[in-house]
């Protein structure tokens, strides 16, 4: 790759290096501050529990509508939607500094960011090593439902770049020369097609996937492999250095893995451990990197689509 050419593909990626995070200590400081909201992503059930100060509650896994994903080109929610939801329900406008956090593991809260970065907010980062680093620098906490935000107006230009249509994932299954696809899953269960999972396809409306299994030709590569932080203990990175990331790709490369392809990744419903890898490969240094949202939520709904076959 030219430099040119090297630095169009770094500046069409997402800013990330250190950006998309921000360490307990920082985030401590925003407590109270005008212009800042906390969101945390994991479920209401854990929210209830204990929440930073102020926060707001948008669970990852269900900020991706089925229904949405098939008539919105691919994305999440359609973009009237998801402005609405992101200004009116979060109380977040483009002003607003936003700091999203899960229990500590990242899968949750890089779905989250990866959620509102896709729809255009410029100054959201992800709490690193999430609810266990700020307790354990002695962070309040905050039990209940929490109240509601005051609603404000967003919409931004959403990054389609960040993003693989079902028709890109369908062309790399086909033809591996024009991407490798990554499945972030960690139950090889899921992968298998033994165990079958539930998505939304609209606002309370579960649905559990008809067929289980993989897309053709994806790479069974879990999101634990790059997590630093699996299992939500105090005083660990939310992802494994950029050093042991790379040797990750390295390890990759007896199944296809070159510094010059494209790299999709996804999971069940995009928003969780995909996003997580995502951001796994952006630190690694693979720019060229995008997320199928539709994941096995689509892909197993829809009975045209072909199943991975294992060798």
């Amino acid at each position: 790759m030219t430099r040119v050419l090297l630095l169009a593909a770094l500046c069409s990626a997402p800013a990330f290096a250190q950006d998309a995070f921000i360490s307990a200590d920082d985030a401590l400081k925003l407590v109270g501050k005008d212009g800042v909201r906390f969101v945390a992503s994991d479920n209401e059930k854990d929210f209830e529990k204990g929440h930073l100060p102020g926060a707001v509650e948008a669970f990852a896994h269900d900020l991706q509508f089925l229904d949405d994903v098939r008539k919105c080109k691919g994305l999440p929610m359609c973009e009237a939607t998801a402005f609405d939801f992101i200004g009116k329900t979060l109380g977040i406008d483009a002003a607003t500094q936003v700091v999203v956090y899960d229990a500590g593991m990242g899968v949750n809260a890089s779905g989250t960011w990866f959620f509102l970065a896709l729809y255009g907010h410029k100054n959201v980062r992800i709490l690193d090593g999430g609810l266990a680093a700020w307790k354990a620098k002695g962070g309040a906490i905050e039990e209940g439902k929490g109240k509601a935000p005051a609603a404000k107006t967003f919409k931004g230009a959403v990054q389609t770049s960040m993003i693989a249509s079902r028709a890109e994932v369908e062309a790399a299954s086909k033809d591996p020369s024009k991407a490798l696809i990554l499945d972030s899953r960690h139950k090889l269960e899921e992968y298998t097609g033994k165990e079958l999972l539930a998505g939304l396809t609209g606002p309370g409306k579960e649905l559990t996937v008809a067929r289980g299994g993989f897309i053709p030709g994806a790479v069974f590569s879990p999101w634990t492999k790059y997590a630093g932080n699996k299992d939500a203990e105090a005083g660990k990175p939310t992802l494994k250095d950029a050093k042991d990331l790379q040797k990750q790709l390295e390890k990759l490369k007896k199944n296809g893995y070159d510094a010059g392809k494209p790299i999709i990744t996804y999971c069940h419903v995009g928003l969780g451990r995909g996003s997580f890898q995502y951001l796994a490969m952006l630190k690694a240094g693979h720019t060229n990197t995008k997320l199928y949202v539709g994941g096995w939520s689509e892909w197993g709904n829809t009975p045209e689509l072909a199943l991975g076959t294992q060798q």
